[in-house]
């Protein structure tokens, strides 16, 4: 199921290795690109796509929610996530970071709007292992926005890692006090959309 999904690069270790996740600056991080096979991710986005968005408000956020696509009745999204919560993909993922993984994860979808954004903050809540973030957007810049930030707790006036939102790149992250992380605000009419959520420990 794995060479279904993923790129025949990250196979190699030296790419995605637990040393390399861990060595990571500003915390434990990793950023794939061209992460998954390009064919099913399109399909992916078109599904997601139709799924139903709420849009929620708040001081810390300003963004389209889906609720948890396990309940999603698209084949597409279950054929995903039914490989994405496997076995076989928890023990990858627990190979190239290095963390205990429990069976439980969770996924939603996200699309950010212009003037969306998302304040730093740690994610830090009780058994969540790694974050992860999967980008959907198509055509995004540096000059758009939508930027996911991370930042050093030792100097959080600035970012430490700005990643540009590009379609089919990967990003997963080490859930601690340390993992400060952002979305800058969204500059342009361009809609920053992804898919994320966390694993969990036991």
């Amino acid at each position: 199921m794995l060479t279904e999904w993923i790129s025949l690069q990250y196979f190699n270790k030296q790419t995605t290795s637990k040393k390399k996740f861990k060595a990571a600056k500003p915390y434990p991080h990793l950023i794939l690109k061209d992460f998954f096979n390009q064919t099913k991710l399109e399909t992916l986005r078109a599904a997601l796509l139709a799924e139903p968005f709420e849009h929620i408000d708040k001081d810390l956020f300003s963004f389209e929610n889906t609720k948890d696509l396990a309940a999603s009745n698209n084949h597409a999204i279950q054929e995903f996530y039914k490989f994405f919560s496997s076995n076989e993909f928890k023990q990858f993922m627990q190979q190239i970071t290095g963390e205990k993984l429990g069976s439980i994860s969770d996924m939603h979808g996200h699309i950010f709007k212009q003037g969306d954004y998302l304040l730093f903050h740690d994610d830090k809540v009780e058994k969540r292992r790694i974050a992860y973030v999967i980008n959907l957007s198509k055509a995004f810049t540096k000059k758009d926005g939508g930027r996911f930030m991370m930042y050093d707790v030792k100097r959080p006036q600035k970012h430490a890692v700005a990643i540009v939102p590009q379609f089919n790149t990967f990003v997963c992250f080490k859930v601690s006090a340390r993992s400060l992380h952002a979305v800058e605000e969204v500059l342009s009419d361009k809609k920053r959309m992804t898919i994320g959520g966390w694993f969990y420990g036991n």
